[in-house]
């Protein structure tokens, strides 16, 4: 019983498209757009009319293609603003700026993994002098040199920083 109601209530619901369909196009056919003219602008209404002629023998692909004639672009609706042309090259100019913070911001992700690998090479130097006292003076020299080729990793990393921000 609930499946025939649903069918009813579609049955109903696709006749009142097609009756208001039809007097839409009853309305376009007898040319009865009224122009409300503004100050710039021109808006045309279609107006409704009483007389309805029923569409009984229409194809379901007859009244999609009605309702797609009658539908308005979306692209239509929307007016393009055309921007002096101060403004275009000022937003240009501060979306290259946030650009460079982005790509700024990223170059110094490098600056993490030298302070890791610092701790870490440092934390071995106590950790093996500590295991072996006679050759401290020489994981000195050795940590020393990891110090200062891991520094240079972050030096290319703001030398990069510095490019983005000021060339």
């Amino acid at each position: 019983m609930s499946s025939q109601k649903a069918i009813q209530l579609s049955l109903g619901a696709a006749r009142s498209l097609s009756t208001g369909l039809a007097r839409l196009q009853a309305a376009s056919a007898q040319g009865m757009l009224v122009a409300s003219q503004g100050a710039a602008q021109v808006s045309e209404k279609p107006v409704m009319v009483a007389a309805q002629a029923p569409i009984l023998g229409a194809t379901p692909s007859s009244i999609a293609s009605g309702i797609r004639a009658q539908a308005v672009s979306p692209l239509s609706l929307h007016k393009q603003a055309v921007l002096p042309n101060s403004v275009v090259q000022e937003r240009a100019m501060s979306v290259l700026a946030a650009s460079k913070m982005v790509g700024a911001g990223c170059a110094t992700i490098a600056l993490a993994g030298v302070g890791a690998g610092l701790g870490v090479m440092f934390g071995s130097l106590i950790n093996g002098a500590a295991r072996n006292p006679n050759i401290a003076k020489q994981l000195v020299g050795y940590a020393l040199l990891g110090f200062a080729l891991t520094e240079s990793i972050a030096l290319f990393s703001l030398l990069v920083v510095f490019l983005i921000l000021f060339a």
